[in-house]
């Protein structure tokens, strides 16, 4: 089988100051510890303190007063044990008992006067207590910062990236492929995995998602990633790989999870494929196309893989100013699950005179268009939502209103815009996140006054 994914794990985030490090199987970011040079010369200036007190300045403090000037030497194991916590106290350790040392020899060589034993036992003495405490602290505490970090990028269940880390991985990869470089995505959705809940318990399905993870972890390229978005939905990016390569990929996890015997039978796996293209300017609308491909897969029978094809037309957006023409009064359907983005748009859509219904759930825009195909004059929807990609659900309105205008909604939009011509829709209108006001309106505008396209010719039988 092909090698796991380890190295990109660690290679991610390089602008988050980032390593590689082992943990359950798998590498995962943490963040390294460095030491500001302003800490640094702190700590240098603490050691400076009482070394310059005892050589060049003898006299000047003496006695009772000698302890406080010695105490500045802790001031180093505090500043590293901050920021590296059992290494850095141990290199301040090290590195203060050289300078008391060497500063004790100085001063007894030159004469300048006898080291105070007692004072320099009470000094290391107190040097070695507080570092080690310090050290104790500071390790726990780092502890608990890399074992959050991983909890919030690492899916507990599979041990595979969550959907926080998969979208960081697909926005880095994203930006590369605007560069020149070749990547497609992979979407997988276990099928029927809600019965194997039903009728085998949620302990079962736990083990089902285990083992599809470890598969698919197993059959990953080491340049590759791939994780969980969620319930029975995985992803795989794969760097500077095609959409035919890609397919073979997800054939081969295909058929390794169509191989494997649970206790209670098998399950299968379906996947959609979809590559990069110009135009494309967002990881969402990427990752739109592979969710239509999956949801053909399921449709075709499940337990299959299908490639998205992008079809001829308009681009999404087009440049310029919006057509003329009063447009105020359309009666629009807008679909978005983030409640909050759904009341802005709406309200923005309500101030240019429009006619809104509002609704978060994809499925119920299904429903809402089953009993009136002919309502709504636009639909204005999120590219991508838990239930299904609003490229989807344009898919599934289509059948009811070929005619169908659409404004699609995106965030992590490359500049230039999305120009892409494979989103479906007979007029197809673009507006990236956070939305704008005019920026809105313009697209509303553009698409409602665009004419529609003249229709295929029929094919000849």
């Amino acid at each position: 089988m092909p090698e796991s994914p380890e190295a990109s794990h660690g290679r991610i985030f390089p602008a988050y100051g980032s390593v590689p490090t082992r943990e359950g199987g798998l590498v995962i970011a943490v963040r390294r510890r460095h030491v500001p040079p302003r800490a640094l010369a702190i700590a240098v200036a603490a050691f400076l303190v009482p070394v310059l007190s005892e050589v060049v300045f003898p006299g000047v403090v003496a006695g009772e007063y000698d302890i406080l000037i010695w105490t500045t030497s802790l001031v180093p194991a505090f500043l590293l044990a901050y920021y590296r916590g059992l290494r850095g106290v141990a290199a301040a350790v090290a590195a203060g008992m050289a300078v008391l040392a060497l500063t004790q020899a100085t001063v007894s060589a030159l004469g300048i006067g006898t080291p105070d034993w007692r004072l320099l036992l009470t000094v290391v003495g107190l040097y070695v207590l507080v570092t080690v405490a310090l050290a104790v602290v500071a390790e726990l505490l780092h502890r608990e910062r890399d074992q959050a970090e991983r909890l919030a990028l690492i899916d507990p269940l599979t041990d595979l990236p969550n959907r926080r880390y998969a979208e960081r991985t697909l926005d880095a990869q994203f930006a590369a492929a605007v560069r020149g470089r070749s990547v497609a995505v992979v979407l997988f959705d276990l099928d029927h995995f809600k019965s194997v809940n039903d009728r085998h318990g949620h302990k079962t399905g736990d083990e089902v998602l285990r083992t599809f993870g470890a598969i698919l972890h197993s059959d990953t390229r080491r340049m590759d990633f791939s994780g969980r978005l969620g319930g029975e939905e995985f992803v795989s990016v794969l760097a500077d790989c095609e959409q035919a390569a890609a397919k073979a990929f997800a054939e081969r996890v295909r058929k390794h999870v169509a191989e494997h015997q649970f206790p209670f039978g098998q399950v299968t796996v379906s996947a959609g494929v979809a590559a990069y293209q110009a135009g494309m300017a967002s990881y969402e609308v990427l990752l739109a196309a592979a969710d239509r491909a999956l949801y053909r897969a399921k449709r075709e029978g499940r337990n299959r893989i299908a490639a998205d094809v992008a079809r001829p037309g308009a681009p999404a957006r087009v440049p310029g100013p919006p057509a003329g023409g009063d447009t105020g009064g359309a009666r629009i359907l807008l679909v978005d699950d983030d409640a909050d983005v759904l009341r802005a748009v709406r309200r923005i859509l309500e101030t240019g005179g429009h006619r809104v219904d509002a609704l978060t759930d994809a499925s119920a825009a299904l429903e809402r268009f089953a009993t009136e195909p002919t309502a709504y004059d636009l639909v204005v929807t999120d590219v991508i939502m838990p239930s299904m990609s609003g490229a989807v659900l344009v898919d599934l309105l289509l059948p009811h209103q070929a005619g169908l205008r659409v404004v699609y909604m995106s965030g992590y939009v490359q500049q230039g815009g999305v120009v892409w011509s494979g989103l479906p829709g007979a007029v197809v209108g673009f507006v990236p996140k956070p939305i704008e006001v005019q920026e809105l309106l313009n697209a509303v505008r553009d698409v409602l006054t665009r004419p529609l396209p003249e229709p295929a010719p029929a094919a000849e039988t």
